[in-house]
């Protein structure tokens, strides 16, 4: 009697505790989108509810929205993007996985309160994890994966095991046939240039001169008190 009432007692436990399939919703559609049932492709509408493990896919200038699960976590999906979602939840964890195939995704993962939420999007080629922020996770077959956080701190990781923390203006990005991932600031170190002018004029401050009448009424402005720095210029980069 006592070992039914353990078996009994252990068994209510693991189901009260084990994670259930979360309820995918199509929040919104805009053009032509899709999700596989069986061999077939069918339109998404709003309002659907999607069976775990779907495929998802979105045409030219198309797009769509799903709810993942009751903690208002979502995925908006990128016209030309086919991706594959798995989401579970219980009362204390949710636990999200998207295969992304091609194209883009930008996933919202609020936090709220205790729940411990696992949230992955994986490419052919790397992994990104989130836990409580918002990312776009793009991927093509030349380019390779790219992760850009919109806010807090994104993990990318690739195939071989190698990582990179990036948040901010930060992107992980993973080129196909490579062993490690770019800089994370690959995407900001050819930009990182200033022009100084002169006197620390600006560009449009000087072309203000150089096109405008001084007191005397002559061409040319008051470049002339420049002397010989008038068009000196300062080229400050960044180097890594």
């Amino acid at each position: 009697m006592k070992l039914l009432r353990l078996i009994i007692i252990s068994v209510s436990i693991f189901f009260f505790t084990a994670a259930l399939h979360a309820e995918i919703t199509v929040l919104k559609v805009t053009g032509s989108a899709a999700y596989r049932e069986g061999n077939k492709w069918m339109p998404l509408k709003v309002g659907q509810k999607l069976p775990e493990g779907v495929k998802v896919s979105t045409g030219a200038n198309s797009s769509a929205e799903l709810k993942l699960n009751s903690q208002n976590h979502s995925v908006n999906i990128k016209p030309f993007t086919m991706i594959q979602v798995y989401s579970k939840e219980s009362k204390t964890d949710t636990n999200t996985h998207i295969g992304l195939k091609r194209g883009a995704i930008y996933a919202k993962v609020p936090r709220k309160g205790n729940i411990k939420t696992i949230f992955k999007v994986s490419s052919p080629i790397a992994t990104s994890s989130v836990r409580g922020t918002d990312h776009v996770t793009s991927h093509g077959h030349s380019f390779g994966t790219g992760i850009n956080p919109r806010a807090n701190t994104t993990e990318g990781k690739n195939r071989h095991g190698r990582k990179n923390y990036v948040s901010g203006k930060q992107k992980y990005l993973q080129g196909p046939n490579q062993g490690t991932p770019h800089h994370i600031l690959q995407g900001s170190r050819n930009k990182s240039f200033a022009r100084v002018f002169g006197h620390g004029l600006t560009p449009e401050e000087l072309a203000s001169m150089l096109y405008s009448d001084d007191q005397t009424g002559s061409a040319g402005g008051d470049t002339g008190n420049f002397g010989r720095q008038g068009l000196a210029k300062v080229s400050i980069s960044i180097n890594y």
